[in-house]
């Protein structure tokens, strides 16, 4: 254990060490994109992929089948970025053109009784998608999403 004895020294371990608290609380860092660098396949553990498309679509592989409210194998929906709504705080908007959480909102039909949405964080520069369930943590989920090769 560091022990300060000097006043300027106090001082500095004061100031410093809630840096170092901060910085190893804050984890992953969400990074804003554009709609652009998003759209294409992206692939999640196991069989889960993504495809997201310039019109604002998407179609998934076996995402939902690690969510009690999601439909499992292939489907498809509509996503955009979140935004500040000035009401609620945060909505989704199929027309921002850029953000740095995205919204994967299911089609449903008529034998679903259950709507779903999942929400993913843009981390690692641009270069993985992590769905999360906490605007806080935006791994929270611990399932990543990257581009398919």
């Amino acid at each position: 254990m560091l022990r300060v004895t000097h006043g300027i020294g106090r001082r500095i371990a004061a100031a410093t060490l809630p840096l170092l608290l901060l910085t190893a609380c804050a984890g992953e860092q969400t990074t804003k994109v554009a709609a652009s660098d998003v759209v294409g396949d992206w692939q999640g553990p196991g069989k889960d992929r993504i495809t997201l498309s310039k019109d604002h679509t998407f179609v998934s592989h076996d995402l939902g089948e690690k969510s009690d409210h999601c439909p499992a194998g292939r489907n498809s929906g509509t996503w955009g970025f979140f935004v500040d709504d000035g009401a609620s705080g945060a909505a989704v908007s199929r027309k921002a053109a850029s953000g740095d959480r995205i919204g994967l909102s299911f089609a449903s039909d008529d034998s679903q009784e259950f709507s779903c949405f999942v929400d993913l964080a843009v981390v690692d520069g641009g270069k993985t998608l992590c769905a999360t369930d906490d605007p806080d943590d935006p791994c929270g989920l611990d399932v990543r999403f990257t581009r398919r090769k």
